[in-house]
């Protein structure tokens, strides 16, 4: 579907009549906060009433209400019905009105916040001059009227779209027959091979579990080289610097948040969003939530939101995904970018502005940046400072090295940021993929699109406890291995679209780091046989074994040592000292990461769309 209404205050009727807002003063606010908004909406580009509305000096249904008056219309403050098809939808806030029923009777709907006062009352003059009864309404209560007009159609296009037009790349679909038969063949070569020829398959096997371990090595050892060697750009550019673009250049912005039992952490996310370095009235801030939440709808009407803010509400209909939300948001956002954040981010106020930046300087075929995530509360638990570990190397060092090797970026599962036209065109978000960020990565990659990591960080809330832990583990897992599954389904068409130094990283990222997951306590069991059996130290028979166990040695010297120094350097650029040490407990921490791996191919195969919820403590950041 296309965006539904116009945003708030994107109109150039900017240099109104110093007395045009002249029927706000006195029961809505004083004339220096007026001379004030008037200032930074002509620095802005927009309109004053936009920017008195996203400041929070007045709401939408009085803002609504007084021009009402002043025009001498009425007012539809709180609820409305459409009348009339689809068509309608395409103009929603065009300006001969949106007809629509209000308190039982047709007539012409007006946005009271689509334009300046006085072109709303020369709009409302010739409609009436029709023969039309006119009605002002806020933009949330057409909003909702739109919403409600078209969520039957909306939730059917966020789940069913991918996978209808597109679906070899939809997880939606079923695995196909080659994948089940290959896999079926592998593992029953294996066990068969154990009981009739078990010193071969031993050696077998422990050439192939080196492989994966091997390929990963190579991925870390090139992004050693790359945190080593950082690129010019990110070398003349500190973290803090925040691109002079001038605030009327600058385009609407989406910003969608998708809730699901996040009470304890909506005022710091209000806060968080609120301090973004973009100007307020050009932000378009999306809370997404589902229908069955009562608990999260409750606490934002305890909230007394900035008008800039608005809440989707998504129909229940399976699956309950993450992606599903995002892609039923997407159909309302109203800026030209958009980017996703999780509940409990806290983005860097300029992330904003270093995102269209980065647009701006690259060509057309840039359409996803992905900030830099990092954790706020490292010191909580053991697993919190592993978790720092390992986001400091993804994002800082692997996927950077990624991106300079023109290799295909998995994203992270926020702080993505998009053209809003390229991310439709994309297909958007696979709503049966539980790990939709990394799916969507390799699908643009796919489609000769480019990903670009910017220097700017989100910082994120680890897990605590264990269990939430290794909930949250076992769906990014499952993610990646549906993510796997779905583009190795025609093996030749993925070769031919990624070329074979994009084939050869996808299947070194994401087969050798599932497989590696899956493998490692083999690995470790493997040596303790060799250990116990005194074959450890003994000479090959063959050049193949010795092939096999000079890769083994490899992973097991090399492997672990470029891992640990590459996790060191990460969080010394951190300037996260303390860390140090933790770092060489990593091989331990993979241990646990290899048993969310088995409980993911466990759940992939019983209930491969089920989101188990990250539980989010709503930690103070210090």
């Amino acid at each position: 579907m296309r965006g539904v209404a116009q945003p708030v205050g994107t109109r150039p009727e900017t240099a109104a009549d110093p007395h045009e807002y002249a029927f706000l003063v006195g029961s809505l606010l004083d004339h220096a906060t007026l001379r004030q908004a008037e200032r930074e909406a002509v620095l802005s580009g927009v309109t004053t009433h936009a920017v008195l509305i996203a400041s929070g000096c007045i709401s939408q249904p009085g803002y609504t209400a007084a021009l009402a008056q002043a025009l001498g219309l009425e007012a539809a403050l709180w609820g409305m019905v459409i009348d009339g098809g689809s068509a309608v939808l395409e103009e929603a806030a065009a300006v001969d009105g949106l007809p629509a029923l209000v308190r039982g009777r047709a007539c012409r709907v007006l946005s009271a916040t689509s334009t300046t006062p006085a072109e709303i009352g020369r709009h409302a003059a010739r409609l009436r001059g029709q023969g039309h009864a006119v009605v002002l309404a806020p933009q949330t209560t057409i909003d909702a009227a739109i919403e409600a007009h078209s969520r039957s159609e909306g939730i059917t296009h966020a789940v069913r779209a991918l996978l209808s037009e597109r679906p070899t790349i939809s997880a939606g679909a079923r695995t196909w027959t080659w994948q089940i038969v290959f896999a079926a063949g592998v593992l029953g070569a294996t066990i068969g091979g154990v009981f009739v020829v078990p010193d071969a398959t031993i050696a077998a096997l422990t050439g192939l579990i080196a492989l994966p371990f091997l390929c990963v090595t190579l991925l870390r050892l090139v992004a050693l080289r790359q945190i080593l060697r950082p690129s010019r750009s990110a070398a003349r550019k500190s973290r803090t610097d925040v691109p002079q673009l001038s605030n009327d250049s600058l385009p609407v912005y989406s910003v969608l948040i998708p809730l699901l039992r996040e009470a304890n952490v909506l005022e710091e996310l209000v806060r968080s969003l609120r301090a973004l370095d973009y100007p307020a009235a050009k932000l378009d801030i999306m809370l997404v939530l589902e229908t069955g939440d009562a608990e999260t709808q409750a606490a934002l009407l305890r909230i007394d939101l900035p008008g800039n803010f608005r809440t989707i509400i998504v129909p229940a209909q399976p699956p309950q995904t993450k992606p599903k939300a995002l892609n039923y948001a997407l159909q309302f956002a109203r800026g030209e970018f958009v980017v996703v954040y999780d509940a409990e981010d806290r983005p860097e106020p300029g992330q904003l502005r270093r995102a269209l930046e980065m647009f701006r300087g690259r060509g057309p075929d840039l359409v996803c940046v992905q900030a830099q995530l990092n954790i706020y509360n490292p010191s909580r638990s053991w697993l919190t400072r592993q978790f720092t570990i390992e986001y400091s190397v993804l994002f800082d060092a692997i996927l950077p090295a990624l991106e300079r090797l023109r290799l295909p970026v998995p994203l992270g599962g926020t702080s993505n940021h998009f053209p809003r036209h390229a991310l439709v065109e994309a297909g958007a978000w696979d709503p049966f993929n539980v790990t939709e960020d990394a799916d969507l990565g390799i699908r643009l990659a796919r489609q000769h699109l480019k990903t670009s990591v910017l220097a700017s960080t989100t910082w994120e809330e680890a897990p605590v406890d264990f269990t939430t832990w290794l909930k949250q583990r076992t769906r990014w897992l499952k993610g990646w291995m549906q993510t796997y599954l779905v583009h190795t389904r025609q093996p030749g068409r993925l070769h031919s679209e990624l070329g074979w130094r994009g084939a050869v990283g996808f299947h070194a990222l994401m087969g050798g780091l599932i497989l590696s997951a899956l493998v490692h306590p083999f690995f470790y069991a493997l040596l303790v046989y060799f250990l116990v059996t005194g074959e450890l130290f003994l000479p090959a028979e063959t050049s193949l074994g010795a092939a096999f166990r000079a890769i083994a040695w490899v992973n097991l010297g090399v492997g672990y040592v470029i891992s640990i120094l590459i996790g060191m350097i990460s969080i010394c650029r951190r300037r996260r000292f303390r860390l140090i040490l933790a770092s060489l407990l990593m091989p331990v921490y993979w241990l646990l990461i290899s048993l969310a791996a088995y409980r993911a191919l466990y759940q992939l195969i019983r209930n491969p769309y089920l989101w188990e919820k990250t539980e989010h403590r709503g930690e103070a950041r210090r």
